[in-house]
């Protein structure tokens, strides 16, 4: 039900010009074959790596806003 509406919803941003065509169509090609690759690799995927490469992920990306909080500011 959710893919209905949100494919509803971008047909009324295409209409209405809030969307760019040019580079909404790239982005779209690489984001369906990948989320549906993805679904198949998670089922099958240990709970465990999946936990260790969350930690990671979100590690990598506090570090980075701290970084960037610390240097913006001088």
């Amino acid at each position: 039900m959710i893919g209905v509406t949100a494919a509803a919803s971008a047909g009324v941003y295409l209409g209405r010009g809030y969307i760019d065509p040019g580079l909404a169509l790239p982005v779209l090609l690489g984001v369906l074959p990948g989320s549906m690759l993805g679904a198949k690799l998670l089922a099958h995927a240990p709970v465990k790596l999946l936990r260790i490469v969350f930690a990671l992920v979100i590690t990598a990306l506090a570090v980075e806003m701290i970084y960037k909080g610390l240097t913006r500011g001088m």
